[in-house]
């Protein structure tokens, strides 16, 4: 059940941070307003001193100069605070909007959908309103993988144990994984991988052409002779502000020759500065935790450094900030006519991919794992009420008030269910919209979460690990000039040769040969059975057809039969959706046809004529 207590401490949430978002623009404005009067000021005070001297002038200038670049900054970081806040608003305004079931704002993992897999296509894993959809909190391209190979396969038991160990604990640093969250919300998907890239493989490359030691003494000596320069001038005026003049075109001349491979490696990085202070947020708040789990404390291992990675990353992106400062006109020119700014900027770079490039990697491949934990711990705070399963390493399957994590709370309907103690066919017979597809899917998707390492829909769950496999959504295909018969024909051979190869695999069939005669179908049906009853295969096996639940008289102790019902009330067709044991005795067709006034049990005939 979705409790108040969660849908309400999100409206706190949303209410607080709506509060300080209006204040917070209320100062960024104030910051405008001052800029505004600091350059009206300015000009005033050029008015005044005007006749005082070049000197005086350019020293008002210079400290004017200096405040508007100081309210600048802080105006910035006050402004990355409102988007930050901003973003986060979205976020747990998200939150409530999936818990009253709406739609999920994040990535819907459809490119990850394939009808060749061996369940997914059939348990609704990936797509629009999917198990991932609904899951899934990952922003970057490898998290998303991640989070999708996990929904895949199952993992091994340890595994999953250490994966629930770890989204326990971060499910109780649930306000402080929203603002991990935050921070890569509104960064591009792939700009993780893409700086990985660039700063294992790349960057040294376009770096190469400082390697030359003459260039490193100009960009050293260079600006000493410049500000020299420029000094005299002050004092001394006259002819040497021609020299300065002429120092300062080549220095120009000098910078030109440089420029493109400059604007070259910029291109690649200009976007970095911002989503690297995230990340090393991110960092530093992994860092600075005391971690009780042994999946985050090997995680932290893997990053443990002399120089925490995240003052690694933040010297990066301060390097990186001030390479954007080429991006200002005025700023830029003066910096590298009287500097080499661009060029120093690069070296320090340069020194610190040397230095730094293969632990800040693994610092990456270290947030994915975070950032795909996040979205298990997300979904294990959003339902209190659901449980961790156990996993056995001895064959079984119990659960209890089993139910589909996709279908709302109002709207389900749970059930109680076991396996044998030694390997069956489980036959469920039923009519149409009894329910059975829908409880195929839901212990099919209970079991995709539990050998991920998340929370199950249930009040109970005890499992061992299974190698999913299914059949259930058979599509022909005019491209391929497939039937539906060919269709199934393939899946079962799929299913065939899957559960030849893995080793504990467990097999769901909705309504197997739907394109072909009722003779065949039965045939092919009860051959199939007989082949996983041969293999010792459990599995479910959903029909119509009430001959394949008297195979029960053949095989007692190798299969069993199970039935959802239907009652027809005031002419009304009424489901329980509630799973029995047996074959199921009523359907709806007989229901409805009596309904209308036509009895299927009495001997009528109906001549065409």
């Amino acid at each position: 059940m979705l409790t108040t207590d969660i849908l309400q401490d999100y409206q706190l949430q949303i209410s607080s941070l709506t509060a300080q978002i209006k204040s917070l623009k209320k100062i960024i404005n104030q910051y405008a307003y001052g800029r505004l009067a600091l350059f009206l000021l300015a000009i005033l005070l050029v008015y005044i001193f005007f006749n005082a001297g070049l000197i005086a002038v350019a020293v008002i200038a210079l400290c004017l100069f200096l405040g508007f670049l100081i309210l600048v900054k802080i105006q910035q970081k006050k402004t990355n605070l409102l988007v930050f806040k901003e973003t986060k608003l979205k976020l747990l305004q998200n939150e409530v909007e999936v818990l009253n079931g709406g739609k999920n704002i994040y990535d819907d993992g459809q490119t990850f959908s394939s009808a060749q897999h061996a369940y997914t296509d059939d348990l609704d894993v990936f797509g629009a309103q999917s198990l991932f959809h609904y899951i899934n909190r990952c922003v970057s391209t490898q998290a998303k993988a991640l989070l999708a190979s996990w929904m895949q396969a199952p993992a091994q038991i340890a595994i999953i144990e250490a994966r629930q160990e770890a989204v326990k604990e971060l499910t109780n640093l649930q306000k402080e994984g929203v603002d991990f969250r935050t921070r890569i919300f509104l960064l591009e998907p792939n700009l993780l991988n893409q700086l990985s890239n660039f700063i294992a493989h790349d960057l040294a490359t376009l770096l190469k052409f400082l390697n030359s030691k003459s260039l490193k003494y100009a960009v050293r000596i260079l600006p000493f002779i410049n500000l020299s320069v420029l000094t005299v001038a002050l004092i001394w005026g006259g002819i040497w502000w021609s020299i300065l003049g002429m120092v300062l075109l080549l220095n120009g001349v000098f910078y030109g020759f440089f420029k493109n491979k400059i604007d070259i490696l910029h291109l690649r990085v200009e976007k970095a500065a911002n989503a690297l202070d995230g990340y090393a947020q991110n960092l530093q708040w992994i860092e600075r935790k005391h971690w009780s789990n042994t999946l985050m404390k090997n995680l932290l291992s893997q990053i443990h450094q002399e120089v925490p990675l995240s003052l690694q990353l933040i010297s990066l992106g301060s390097i990186l900030v001030n390479l954007n400062y080429r991006l200002n006109m005025l700023v830029g020119t003066f910096l590298n006519l009287f500097l080499q700014w661009d060029l120093k900027v690069l070296f320090k770079l340069q020194k610190w991919q040397n230095q730094y490039k293969s632990s800040i990697v693994n610092g990456f491949e270290v947030m994915v794992e975070i950032e795909t934990l996040l979205s298990l711990s997300n979904l294990a705070h959003n339902h209190p009420h659901w449980i961790y399963p156990q996993i056995s390493s001895v064959y079984t399957l119990e659960s209890k008030a089993l139910g589909h994590p996709l279908i709302p709370f109002h709207k389900r309907v749970s059930n109680d269910f076991s396996l044998a103690k030694h390997p069956t066919t489980d036959v469920i017979t039923g009519s149409n919209m009894a329910g059975k597809s829908t409880f195929l899917r839901t212990v099919g998707a209970n079991m995709v979460l539990a050998f991920a390492g998340a929370k199950v829909c249930a009040t109970s769950f005890n499992t061992s690990v299974f190698n999913l496999v299914s059949y259930m959504r058979i599509k022909d295909s005019l491209q391929n000039q497939t039937s539906t018969f060919k269709a199934e024909i393939d899946r079962l051979k799929m299913i065939l040769d899957f559960t030849q190869q893995k080793e504990q695999t467990f097999v769901l069939i909705d309504e197997m040969l739907r394109g072909t005669n009722s003779k065949d179908k039965y045939l092919g049906t009860k051959v199939f059975i007989k082949k996983l009853i041969a293999q010792k295969t459990p599995g479910f096996i959903a029909t119509h057809d009430l001959q394949i639940a008297d195979l029960e008289q053949e095989y007692p102790q190798q299969l069993r039969n199970f039935h959802f019902d239907i009652q027809l009330q005031e002419n009304e067709m009424y489901f329980d959706y509630k799973i029995k044991q047996g074959k199921c005795e009523t359907f709806n067709a007989s229901l409805l046809l009596k309904a209308i006034g036509l009895n299927i049990d009495d001997d009528i005939s109906i001549v065409t004529k």
